[in-house]
């Protein structure tokens, strides 16, 4: 399955395209005329989003998508760059939330030298970290960086063996303490010693269980602030399929287009271009989501709309919710979004003209505020 652009042979793309009724012609306008764009969109990028089906796309929807390689461009026209680190640090960044009275999964303990959180153990050097995981830890945990995205080097380890000194890892090889920890402590002392968070294990809500089983899907909730204040824009359902430890679409799981207003799911897909499928089922559960209300609707938006507004130099966010037991919990805060998911799960690209303009004024807000400042 291609789940990234750079794993599409061309050839074999344009052929495909050929078989689905866009002729080897029309298929090379289409390229010129997004490449064009501006929107840093390639050739891959064409097949990726599968923008060669016609009974989709027309030229001005193909127009509007945009490369993930211009995230950068839009945080640089919304958000004060000074701002970035209330996001980009998950310490820091759940440490406003909690002051807010944001729900936030509980940190149990912290890898670094120095680093402190209230509530917390600072597991200052590597011995503490491997006598804590042997000796005091409460399992299940959940096992991530401080900074970083993706859901690199996050694991979800479910126990630990102390006649082998093995932890066991959700979806994993067992692996011995020794070899975790020092992963954890390979950049000590570099400028990428962030830290590392052990944080409990979230439960799903009851109707999310029912309908897709114990992994926690978050909804990507992406948030613009204009001079009228916050407006929720776009929400995508992250599904987890299987026992993948994350949601990440990478990993295999699907992704759904929800309505932002309601929280009705409208479109699933699975997969991306040559491969992408458009599907109504849990494929372990083989229960119907489309057309499905999600739960607590009114408290995500609510919860979003609150703490949003602790940001507000950062006028693009998305937020990561999880559907829980005890109601929506922040996962993570996010400046701006990637611009994958919302795209490929609505077939709609997302230079709209409401998001042009929101651009613009929000360029235009950025040069007044920085006169201000010199």
């Amino acid at each position: 399955m291609a789940l990234n652009q750079e794993s599409i042979d061309l050839t074999d793309a344009l052929t495909y395209a050929r078989s689905k009724g866009r002729s080897a012609f029309q298929q090379v306008m289409d390229i010129v005329r997004v490449v064009l764009t501006g929107h840093k969109m390639t050739p891959q990028e064409y097949y990726y989003y599968g923008l060669f089906d016609s009974e989709l796309y027309d030229d001005e929807e193909r127009s509007r998508f945009l490369s993930d390689d211009y995230y950068g461009y839009a945080v640089q026209k919304t958000c004060d760059l000074s701002w970035l680190a209330i996001h980009d640090d998950k310490l820091i960044s759940q440490m406003v939330l909690e002051s807010n009275g944001a729900p936030v999964p509980r940190i149990a303990a912290i890898a670094h030298i120095f680093r402190r959180f209230p509530n917390a153990l600072t597991l200052s050097s590597v011995a503490e970290t491997e006598n804590w995981l042997r000796n005091d830890a409460t399992f299940p945990l959940f096992s991530k960086p401080v900074t970083g995205a993706q859901s690199i080097g996050q694991a979800i380890i479910e126990g630990y063996d102390r006649d082998t000194d093995m932890l066991q890892l959700k979806k994993a090889e067992p692996v011995s303490v020794v070899d975790y920890v020092a992963d954890i402590w390979q950049f000590r002392g570099t400028s990428s010693d962030d830290g590392h968070i052990f944080q409990e294990v979230l439960r799903a809500h009851p109707r999310i269980q029912e309908l897709c089983g114990p992994g926690i899907g978050t909804l990507r909730v992406i948030v613009q602030i204009d001079e009228n204040g916050p407006k929720i824009t776009h929400t995508t359902w992250k599904i987890v399929v299987g026992d993948a430890i994350a949601d990440n679409f990478w990993r295999g799981n699907m992704a759904a287009h929800v309505d932002p207003e309601t929280g009705e799911v409208l479109r699933i897909i699975q997969g991306t271009g040559l491969d992408i499928e458009v599907v109504t089922k849990h494929p372990d559960t083989k229960e119907t989501l489309v057309g499905v209300m999600l739960p607590d609707w009114e408290q995500i938006r609510a919860l979003v709309l609150d703490c949003t507004a602790l940001v507000p130099k950062v006028r693009f966010q998305g937020w990561d919710i999880a559907m829980c037991d005890t109601g929506p919990v922040i996962v993570e805060a996010n400046t701006g979004t990637g611009f994958r998911l919302p795209q490929l799960s609505s077939a709609k690209g997302f230079m709209t003209p409401e998001f042009r303009t929101f651009l613009d004024k929000s360029e235009k807000a950025m040069r007044v505020s920085e006169k201000h400042t010199l």
